[in-house]
């Protein structure tokens, strides 16, 4: 499994369907598998309770897909808003348990995921509050990376989306 991450709205979904219809790889989301399991939806402002939960269901539908698939992509992210609003880290047992082979992290030009949360979901995120989310998000990553002794691409934006192909070409 390759792990995609990024914060809300750096293109992990185009990035996925890129992948899908360049190299055949099926891709899956994983607050969508969390839906599935847990049969509830998120809220558009991509706060999110019961994270620990969340994730456990996460993990069960993991095992189903890794029964089924020799070879797939995780969209996700390393950290998430509590309902507060505050970032925070998804433990670090949930990607060990995990175990993806590899890591892509999507980042993007804050500017650009602002217009993209304003277009898509109505909300107004400051390019000061994104920056500080990817920043945390990078970091998480780069730990997570070392602990699973996992290989790490970091895209710098949209334009290095082929680089992010590349990369996935090689493993």
């Amino acid at each position: 499994m390759i792990f995609v991450s990024g914060i809300h709205g750096v293109g992990k979904s185009h990035f996925c369907a890129m992948v899908k219809e360049i190299l055949g790889i099926d891709t899956y989301s994983a607050s969508s598998l969390i839906m599935e399991k847990k049969k509830c939806d998120f809220s558009r402002d991509k706060l999110v309770s019961e994270m620990d939960n969340n994730q456990a269901y996460l993990l069960q539908a993991l095992t189903d897909l890794k029964a089924s698939k020799e070879k797939f992509i995780l969209d996700g992210h390393f950290c998430l808003l509590n309902v507060s609003g505050e970032i925070c880290r998804i433990s670090c047992e949930t990607f060990i348990a995990m175990h993806p082979d590899a890591i892509i992290l999507l980042t993007e030009k804050e500017d650009v995921i602002s217009t993209r949360r304003k277009e898509r979901d109505n909300l107004e995120v400051s390019p000061e509050d994104i920056c500080i989310f990817q920043r945390e998000e990078k970091k998480y990553a780069k730990e997570i990376a070392a602990t699973l002794n996992a290989q790490l691409f970091i895209s710098s934006g949209a334009d290095d989306l082929h680089r992010a192909i590349d990369f996935i070409k090689t493993l």
